[in-house]
């Protein structure tokens, strides 16, 4: 009986011993798992800081030369007297004022900062600044642009910093697109739960699989927004203005 009792004491401390083992080596592997994944966040990191900086430098310069545009172009306003050179001129100062905006959205997503102040946006009047600045590419790719619902809506936001999204969204699908056959761009407005929902789709399909959702979802965060992904498009979730406050 206490030749039994022996081995069972001997066994117990042979699987404990084992099971000490096994956790130690288990321990090893997840710090070392651990590790690799910080220094792969530490690199992300590094390469996103890089990204900023390009970013900062390539704003600063177009900034630069789009401030001599302006100043040029009403230097030449007020020299001239002929109403079709003062309309080319006007064309030319608002093609400006758009890409200032687009830069200007483009450095508060690289620096978020809150000093855009929010407004109440028309989104027909959105969707037309930012087909003014991508429409003519997607002209040239044989892209189709389906708009549904976005007439006489209104949400609250930064203007820049929502227009700079959808830029963003129209370009990647242009660059998915680009050797389709089938070539299509959809956005649908639609009063949803108290907000207003808008569903972005193209004719890759998995479009959801395909885009960076933390890009997306932060600019929407920073509006009172929202996203949402599946496989076939996008739900970007956006808050409207209070009706008290509202006035068209």
């Amino acid at each position: 009986m206490e030749t039994v009792t022996n081995y069972t004491s001997y066994f117990i401390l042979a699987l404990s011993i084992g099971i000490l083992v096994a956790s130690l080596r288990m321990r090893h592997s997840l710090k070392k798992e651990i590790k690799k994944k910080d220094e792969a966040l530490r690199m992300k990191e590094t390469e996103f800081n890089e990204l900023r900086m390009l970013a900062a430098g390539v704003t600063h310069e177009i900034n630069n030369a789009v401030t001599i545009v302006i100043g040029r172009t009403d230097q030449l306003a007020r020299k001239t007297d002929d109403p079709q050179q003062e309309k080319i001129f006007l064309s030319i100062k608002k093609g400006c004022d758009r890409i200032v905006t687009s830069v200007k959205g483009l450095r508060q997503f690289i620096y978020p900062d809150t000093k855009e102040v929010e407004t109440y946006i028309d989104l027909g009047k959105l969707i037309e600044d930012v087909m003014k600045l991508t429409g003519q590419r997607l002209r040239n790719h044989g892209i189709q642009i389906r708009l549904r619902g976005v007439e006489n809506k209104f949400v609250r936001g930064r203007i820049s910093q929502l227009e700079q999204l959808l830029t963003n969204l129209l370009n990647q699908s242009v660059e998915r697109l680009s050797d389709l056959p089938e070539k299509w761009v959809q956005l649908i407005a639609a009063d949803e739960q108290g907000g207003l929902n808008i569903y972005f789709m193209d004719s890759s399909g998995g479009i959801g699989d395909k885009i960076s959702h933390k890009q997306f979802s932060e600019i929407l965060e920073r509006n009172h927004g929202h996203l949402t992904v599946n496989q076939n498009n996008l739900v970007m979730e956006l808050s409207k203005p209070a009706p008290e406050k509202f006035h068209i």
